[in-house]
C-alpha cells in the first residue's frame, strides 16, 4: 500500500500501514543488479564505507561488508564505530601495502645456489637517487651534462617514474656535497690513527691540457692494525715545477690536514728537483717532529730505481731492436683490419698464443718488458707477414729476437720485483730488502754470461744498483728484522754474501742500532723505556717460511752455523 502526501510524493510503508520516515539519500539506487542497495553520500565522510556498502534489508537500514558480506547496522543513529572495529577483525580482508614493491632475491640458506624471488615493499626517496648519481659521475668520470640528455632522463623515468632528474648545477652541488662528505671522514680517519703518517706524492700531466698536477696520497695503520691508504690532495700546481714551487705546494697540502707533527717519511720518485724540494721541507716542519730528526724524511720509490736500473741496461744494449719490435706493434695494432690480418696468421702460426699486442709506455720498464715478452712469442708472425706486406717496413732483425729473448729472461726477476713493491693492499717494506739483495745477487751472476751483451747490460745495471742502493736504507732492514719469519737472522745471512768480516759488523750493527733508536725514541714518547744497553742481543730463531725461493735453504743452513748467543734482555730483544 502506499500513501500519498502532501507533494503527492509515493512513500513506501509497511504492512501495517505505518509510515517509514527515509532521509533524502535513503531512495534505492537505480541498478539492475540489486534494487536494495542506497547511495553513499557526502554526509558518510568516515573512510570506513569504502569497506561497506548500504543496503536495504526488510524495514531496517543495513551496512554489508564488502569483504564478508556480514551485515551491520548502518542506519544514521548507528554511528561508525562498530563498522571500524569489524575491519580489524574481518577474516576475509586483505590488508594491502600501498607502497611500492619490487622483486628481491633471497636465500633459504648459506648452500643454495640460486636465489629465491619474492616481492616486497621498499620507499623511493629522491635524495637517494641524487646521491647515487652524483657517485656515479664521480666513479667512471661522467660529464655532469649528461642529466641533461634526453635519452639519459629517459632512461631514469623508465626505472623510477618517481626520480626527478635534477639539473647540471644541481648535481654539481652534490658532487661537491659529496667531496665534502668523504673529506670529513678521512680527516676523522687520520685524526684517530695514533701512529704516524707516511705519504708519497708524485706529479700527473693531464694529455690533453699539458697542466701539471700534483696527488698526494697518504700512508698509515689505523687502530684495528689495517693498512690505509688515502689521497689527500689533488692539486694544480702552475708552470715552471721548480723545487720551490713543488715544495710549497706540499707544504700547504701537509699543513692544511695538520699533518706537520705527524709525518713519518715521505716517498718521491729520485730526481735532482725532488732531492731539492725534499731539502727545504725538512727545514719547514717542526726539527723533532720527524721520525730521528729528520734522518728518514726523504724516501726514494723502490719501483722508480728499479725502472731507472733496467732502462740504462735496455738502452745501452738493445735500443735500436726495442725501437724496431715497438714500431712493429704499432704498424700491426694501427687498424681493425691490421689487426685481424695478424691474428689470422697468428692461428696459422703461434696458436698456442692467445695474448694481444700492447703497446709500451716508455717511461715504465715493466710495461716494456711486457710488450716484449709478447712479441717475442709472435716473431714467426712478423718475419711471415715483412714478407707479404709491402707497407711493413724496417721490421726486427733476427739479431734483435736473439738478444730480447735473452734479456727477457734475465729481466723477469725484476718484473716480479715490481709487481712486489707495487702491493696497495699489504705492506711492501718487509720485501724490500730480501728483493733488492736477490737482485744484486742475480745482476752479479749476469757478469759470467756468455753472452757479451748481458755481461754489458749487467755491468750498467749494477753501477745504477750501486749508486742507489749500494748500502742498504736502514729503515726497509728495521722492517725486515720485524718479519717474524726473518728477524735479524737474514740481515746476517745476505751481508755476509755482500762485506768483508770487518765490513759485515759495522754494516750490521748499523741496522741494530737504528732499530734501538727508534724504539728509544716511541718508548720516550709513550712514557716507556724499551731499548737496553746491550749491542746485539736478537732471537735467531726463524724457521718459517720465506718468500723467496732463492737461498732459502742456504739460509736455512746459515741459521745452525750463526753463533750470535747473546741473552734477552729486554722486550725487544
Amino acid at each position: 500500500m502506499t500513501s500519498k502526501n502532501e507533494n503527492n510524493a509515493s512513500v513506501p510503508t509497511s504492512a501495517s500501514n505505518t509510515p517509514i520516515a527515509l532521509d533524502d539519500d535513503d531512495i534505492p539506487l537505480e541498478t539492475n543488479s540489486d534494487p536494495s542497495l542506497l547511495p553513499i553520500t557526502s554526509r558518510h565522510t568516515s573512510a570506513v564505507w569504502s569497506d561497506f556498502k548500504r543496503k536495504r534489508v526488510g524495514d531496517v537500514i543495513k551496512a554489508e561488508c564488502n569483504h564478508c558480506s556480514k551485515l551491520l547496522a548502518g542506519g544514521s543513529k548507528a554511528g561508525t564505530t562498530h563498522l571500524k572495529d569489524h575491519i580489524k577483525i574481518c577474516p576475509k580482508r586483505v590488508c594491502q601495502d600501498l607502497r611500492q614493491t619490487r622483486m628481491f632475491g633471497t636465500k633459504k640458506n648459506l648452500n643454495d645456489k640460486n636465489d629465491t624471488m619474492t616481492l616486497a615493499p621498499y620507499e623511493f626517496h629522491q635524495e637517494d637517487g641524487r646521491r647515487d648519481l652524483a657517485e656515479m659521475i664521480i666513479l667512471h668520470e661522467y660529464p655532469i651534462s649528461m642529466v641533461e640528455h634526453i635519452g639519459f632522463r629517459k632512461y631514469s623515468k623508465t626505472l623510477q617514474p618517481g626520480f626527478k632528474v635534477s639539473s647540471r648545477n644541481t648535481t654539481r652541488k652534490d658532487i661537491m656535497k659529496r667531496y665534502e662528505l668523504e673529506k670529513d671522514n678521512v680527516a676523522t680517519l687520520l685524526r684517530k690513527a695514533k701512529g704516524k703518517i707516511a705519504l708519497t706524492t708524485d706529479m700527473w700531466t693531464a694529455d690533453n691540457q699539458r697542466k701539471g698536477y700534483m696527488a698526494v696520497t697518504s700512508h698509515f695503520i689505523d687502530n684495528t692494525w689495517k693498512l690505509q691508504s688515502r689521497i689527500i690532495r689533488f692539486l694544480y700546481v702552475p708552470a715552471p715545477h721548480t723545487a720551490e714551487v713543488l715544495a710549497d705546494a706540499l707544504k700547504e697540502s701537509i699543513q692544511s690536514w695538520n699533518l706537520d707533527l705527524r709525518l713519518s717519511s715521505i716517498t718521491v720518485d729520485n730526481c735532482s728537483t725532488n732531492d731539492a724540494m725534499m731539502e727545504i721541507l725538512k727545514g719547514v716542519f717542526p726539527y723533532g717532529s720527524l721520525l730521528l730528526r729528520g734522518d728518514f724524511f726523504h724516501m726514494r720509490c723502490c719501483a722508480h730505481i728499479l725502472n731507472l736500473i733496467v732502462q740504462d741496461g735496455l738502452s745501452a744494449v738493445v735500443s735500436n731492436g726495442v725501437q724496431r719490435i715497438r714500431d712493429s706493434v704499432v704498424f700491426w695494432t694501427a687498424s681493425d683490419k691490421r689487426v685481424q690480418r695478424f691474428e689470422q696468421v697468428a692461428k696459422q702460426i703461434a696458436r698456442e698464443c692467445s695474448r694481444k699486442l700492447a703497446l709500451d709506455c716508455k717511461t715504465r720498464w715493466n710495461s716494456t718488458y711486457e710488450m716484449l715478452s709478447i712479441a717475442t712469442s709472435y716473431k714467426e708472425v712478423f718475419v711471415v707477414l715483412s714478407a707479404r706486406n709491402n707497407l711493413y717496413k724496417n721490421p726486427p732483425t733476427p739479431e734483435d729476437w736473439e738478444k730480447v729473448e735473452k734479456i727477457c729472461e734475465h729481466l723477469e726477476v725484476f718484473s716480479i720485483t715490481t709487481l712486489n713493491f707495487s702491493g696497495t693492499n699489504y705492506p711492501t717494506a718487509n720485501l724490500y730488502f730480501p728483493k733488492i739483495c736477490a737482485l744484486r745477487i742475480a745482476i752479479s751472476g749476469w757478469l759470467l754470461s756468455p753472452h757479451d751483451y748481458v755481461r754489458k747490460m749487467a755491468d750498467i745495471m749494477l753501477q745504477k744498483y750501486n749508486k742507489y742502493w749500494a748500502s742498504v736504507n736502514g729503515l726497509m732492514g728495521v722492517a725486515t728484522i720485524l718479519d717474524p719469519r726473518y728477524k735479524m737472522a737474514l740481515i746476517r745471512f745476505y751481508f755476509a754474501k755482500f762485506f768483508e768480516e770487518h765490513d759485515f759488523e759495522i754494516e750490521v750493527g748499523r741496522i741494530s742500532d737504528l732499530l734501538r733508536r727508534l724504539v728509544d725514541e716511541y718508548g720516550s714518547k709513550m712514557g716507556k723505556t724499551q731499548g737496553s744497553s746491550s749491542q746485539q742481543a736478537f732471537d735467531l730463531d726463524s724457521s718459517s717460511k720465506s718468500n723467496e725461493e732463492t737461498f732459502m735453504q742456504e739460509f736455512a743452513e746459515f741459521l745452525q752455523q750463526d753463533k750470535d748467543s747473546s741473552h734477552e734482555i729486554s722486550e725487544l730483544d
